[in-house]
């Protein structure tokens, strides 16, 4: 299973720290999280990005991992 850690702002909202996964695409683990977490939407994740085995990914919807991927969802940094 894959790993989610969450950041701060997000533990607020999912009141845990991590999480595992089945899903082995970015678009499969959200519809997981949000199943898992009710109070995660679509708008929740938009303020995030998220790094995938370390790699910090520009657009995740189309990308795939393994099931011992991590996942981290990080605050996005305004551009300006």
């Amino acid at each position: 299973m894959a790993k989610v850690i969450f950041a701060a702002e997000m533990r607020l909202l999912t009141g845990v720290e991590d999480t595992q996964i089945q899903a082995t695409s970015y678009r499969a683990a959200l519809r997981e999280l949000k199943q898992k977490f009710p109070q995660l939407s679509d708008q929740s994740f938009d303020k995030f990005a998220v790094a995938i085995d370390n790699i910090m990914i520009q657009s995740p919807m189309l990308e795939t991992f393994q099931e011992q991927s991590e996942l981290v969802f990080v605050p996005k940094i305004p551009a300006g």
